[in-house]
């Protein structure tokens, strides 16, 4: 896994800055490293993280459900095919061996086919249409799916499953 998270002080890839994210364009530097908030990178995509207690409609509520038991993936973006997709995987991954605490791994999507596409040709289910957005959830089942379950343990020593 090729995963590393990019912090407030650390550069961006310089092939990806955060001010050219086709997802969320709207969403400075700030909002993406704050309030429970992270950004991680495989140096050819981006995705950045909110930690919440609940399923957020709007990218308002990350504000407003800062939590710790559902990651919410609300941008990820690429210059590279098969990027995205390897870095959200690759993440989740990493999230459930090392962040047992999280129970949901949900997104917050913008309303167009592409998002759709995505979640979808990558095992996710639709689980709301909401007025502005639309959230797809992954299970753990599917982030493992190209992987022996023999080879993930948690780091709490619970089942991956």
């Amino acid at each position: 896994m090729n995963v590393r998270q990019i912090d407030y002080a650390d550069q961006w890839p310089l092939n990806l800055p955060w001010q050219e994210d086709p997802v969320r364009p709207e969403l400075d530097r700030e909002f993406r490293h704050t309030a429970g908030r992270e950004v991680f990178t495989n140096d050819g995509a981006i995705i950045c993280v909110a930690f919440c207690n609940d399923i957020p409609k709007t990218v308002q509520d990350l504000d407003n459900m800062v939590g710790l038991n559902h990651a919410v993936f609300y941008t990820v973006w690429s210059r590279q095919a098969g990027a995205g997709r390897l870095l959200v995987t690759d993440l989740w991954k990493q999230m459930l061996l090392t962040r047992p605490h999280i129970k949901r791994y949900v997104t917050l999507s913008p309303k167009t086919k592409m998002a759709w596409n995505f979640h979808i040709n990558n095992g996710a289910k639709l689980l709301r249409k909401n007025e502005e957005s639309d959230n797809y959830e992954y299970s753990e089942a599917e982030l493992v799916r190209d992987k022996p379950l023999s080879q993930l343990k948690r780091r709490d020593g619970g089942p991956v499953l």
